[in-house]
């Protein structure tokens, strides 16, 4: 009987099945699965590491609670003629609102924020598929799926030892609407001025050309005035995930206070613009960004199975602290 080649799979695939593991590390993550910090950061990742959190827990805005009315406010104005401002019925009823006060983050997360998250947590970077590269600038506004966002802003708070997480739905409209107030697009006017507070479509392709990036969009966070709030990109750079699920019906019944959404469902709500869907005229003639809401499923099946595409590339991610003083 011969044993050689027995004695030598035996030997060689533990050495294999090593080899393999060593390629591909577990990532660590707690009960809630979200991912966790490596304990082997070199002193080069721990000070990218601390400066990036620096730069994070200083660009929260404190969000001051209140109470609003929520949803299509058309109704309330003197031109509007009793009339809803969008055709949309998951908008209404007009409904109120009391928030607690909380944190939220002046930028929507960019690439190079989710950067420093895969690093330091040993995942592979989001945005690396072939047709995103073009578009992956450090300063553009990361397109990720909504456990994705949820876990960076999870994370996050786990750094600086804070309770974060997505924004509610209710919490976004507050702030975009500058505490409720009637305010139709989360500008630092409330209107949509060209070349001032958003980008024309000349100015689109001139910013596309300087960063060598995809036409119909503008690669970097913070290039308009923020909102009163101290909030940028709330009209333009991608949809934001919020943490509620969609309901059409949940304004009929929701609660007064802090709404969370529904239990359950089988999409996530989304706020805010799209990246591709103009320039400030086109978004301006959409009406009442403040109020319009949105939704996709948290994970979408593979479009045709091309994973040279990044299909989650205008679902982006502001992360909210849930804490009723201001972040020290």
């Amino acid at each position: 009987m011969n044993l050689k080649p027995l004695f030598v799979s035996l030997f060689v695939l533990p050495l294999f099945t090593l080899s393999a593991c060593a390629k591909t590390p577990a990532i660590s993550t707690d009960s809630n699965g979200v991912p966790q910090t490596r304990s082997n950061l070199t002193d080069e990742e721990q000070q990218q590491l601390a400066d990036f959190l620096a730069t994070q827990k200083t660009n929260m805005r404190f969000i001051k609670g209140g109470s609003y009315e929520m949803g299509d406010f058309g109704h309330k104005l003197d031109w509007t003629d009793g009339l809803p401002l969008t055709g949309q019925s998951d908008n209404k009823p007009l409904h109120p609102v009391t928030l607690d006060s909380f944190s939220i983050n002046a930028y929507k997360a960019t690439y190079g924020n989710f950067d420093v998250y895969s690093m330091a947590t040993g995942q592979e970077k989001v945005g690396m598929q072939k047709n995103n590269i073009k578009i992956r600038h450090p300063s553009a506004a990361a397109g990720i799926k909504w456990q994705t966002a949820q876990h960076y802003c999870q994370w996050l708070g786990q750094q600086l030892d804070i309770p974060m997480g997505l924004p509610t739905e209710a919490q976004w409209e507050y702030t975009a609407r500058n505490l409720g107030q009637y305010v139709l697009f989360p500008t630092d006017t409330g209107d949509i001025d060209p070349e001032r507070n958003m980008w024309t479509y000349e100015e689109q392709r001139e910013l596309s050309d300087k960063y060598n990036s995809f036409v119909l969009t503008v690669p970097i966070v913070g290039l308009y005035p923020p909102n009163p709030l101290g909030l940028y990109d709330l009209v333009n750079q991608n949809y934001e995930w919020m943490t509620d699920w969609y309901d059409p019906e949940y304004y009929a019944s929701s609660p007064e206070n802090n709404p969370q959404g529904p239990k359950t469902g089988i999409k996530k709500v989304l706020r805010g613009v799209d990246a591709t869907e103009g320039s400030a005229g086109n978004v301006s003639a959409g009406g009442a960004v403040t109020i319009k809401r949105f939704q996709r499923e948290p994970n979408p099946p593979l479009i045709s199975n091309n994973s040279n595409i990044n299909q989650d590339r205008a679902t982006s991610a502001r992360c909210v602290a849930n804490l009723s003083k201001p972040m020290s």
